[in-house]
């Protein structure tokens, strides 16, 4: 009796021991932190991420987060990616908040377009393309030129997005053919006033925009080519998009790793990851952007329905955002006093 009671007693411990190594081994898994847009980016993005969790027995996990709290959660080194704008990327890029990208571990960067680096720290995953957005049923002339925002057919029917990443780009856009530049962007105030003056709504969502649109309140805007699908094909509201002759901006994902975290040679390994052929093939198929990694192969008809391709990426125009981010506050309180009133 006491030797089975024996036997039993060690089973037990046997089977305790076991279960409480399995538990400490799922405990100790290691766990990557990104910081990301939610909703359908992050969904798609976790498309992607399943193959790498397996492959390196890594668990991922995304974290939405915007503006402040973004800022906050990189400068308390919470997570180990920032996926966010040039804006916020590098702001906090100039406040030392991340780690160099090494090229022997993100072998993926040698094949970048050269729009998607914007720095040793900070590159772009993916670009969507901001262009004119229009009512077809209610513009007959189809705009070409962003000058054509200013129309005066277009008095009370615009709908803009405030001070964003597009309103700076187009603010230097029109101080450069203006002869200007970041540097002096007044020409590109003065447009912009113009064009503000045919504003209805400034917007914050692009749920907003299309609200405006299926109302009939709006006839145009500034919208990506990815919005502009899905006000068609899923939404159901008829919406154009025209790329401007000046060329068009990018919507612009941006990663970034956090200094200071563990597991720098994995994270590293993951910022690898999300810039590789497939993991863009997957954001464009799922949301309509285009790839930065230039050996990516789109589908023919996922290519259809994208603004830009291989041939037309040159056209991307872009601020120079490393200066711009030492000048933002005042260009915002500029825009403020000039631009919205």
């Amino acid at each position: 009796m006491i030797k089975m009671c024996r036997r039993l007693l060690f089973g037990a411990l046997t089977v305790f021991t076991t279960v409480l190594a399995l538990d400490m081994a799922v405990a100790q898994q290691t766990e990557l932190v990104i910081n990301s847009f939610g909703g359908a980016y992050d969904q798609a993005l976790a498309e992607s991420l399943s193959s790498f969790e397996a492959e390196n027995d890594v668990k991922v996990r995304l974290v939405p987060a915007e503006g402040a709290d973004t800022i906050v959660k990189v400068r308390n080194k919470e997570v180990d990616i920032l996926i966010s704008d040039p804006l916020f990327a590098l702001r906090l890029e100039s406040e030392g908040a991340f780690s160099k990208l090494n090229p022997d571990l993100v072998t993926n960067l040698k094949d970048l377009y050269p729009q998607a680096r914007y720095s040793d720290f900070t590159v772009a995953a993916n670009f969507g393309g901001y262009i004119i957005a229009y009512s077809p049923d209610r513009v007959s002339d189809a705009p070409q030129s962003w000058f054509d925002l200013a129309r005066p057919e277009f008095a009370g029917r615009l709908a803009l997005r405030n001070f964003r990443p597009e309103s700076i780009d187009l603010i230097t856009l029109f101080a450069k053919l203006a002869g200007g530049d970041e540097r002096n962007p007044d020409a590109g105030f003065r447009q912009m006033a113009k064009i503000a003056e045919n504003v209805h709504a400034w917007v914050n969502s692009h749920a907003e925009v299309l609200q405006l649109y299926r109302n009939g309140e709006i006839d145009a805007s500034i919208w990506t080519d990815g919005r502009i699908a899905w006000a068609n094909d899923t939404e159901k509201v008829k919406v154009v998009g025209a790329v401007p002759k000046e060329g068009f901006f990018p919507l612009s994902s941006t990663m970034s790793i956090v200094a200071g975290r563990p597991n720098g040679e994995l994270i590293q390994k993951l910022v690898n990851h999300l810039l590789s052929p497939r993991s863009g093939i997957i954001m464009a198929t799922r949301l309509g952007y285009f790839p930065t990694n230039s050996r990516a192969e789109l589908p023919k008809e996922v290519a259809a329905k994208l603004v830009i391709n291989r041939e037309n990426i040159a056209r991307l125009q872009t601020a120079d955002w490393k200066y711009i981010v030492t000048v933002y506050d005042e260009w915002q309180r500029r825009w403020d006093r000039e631009v919205v009133r």
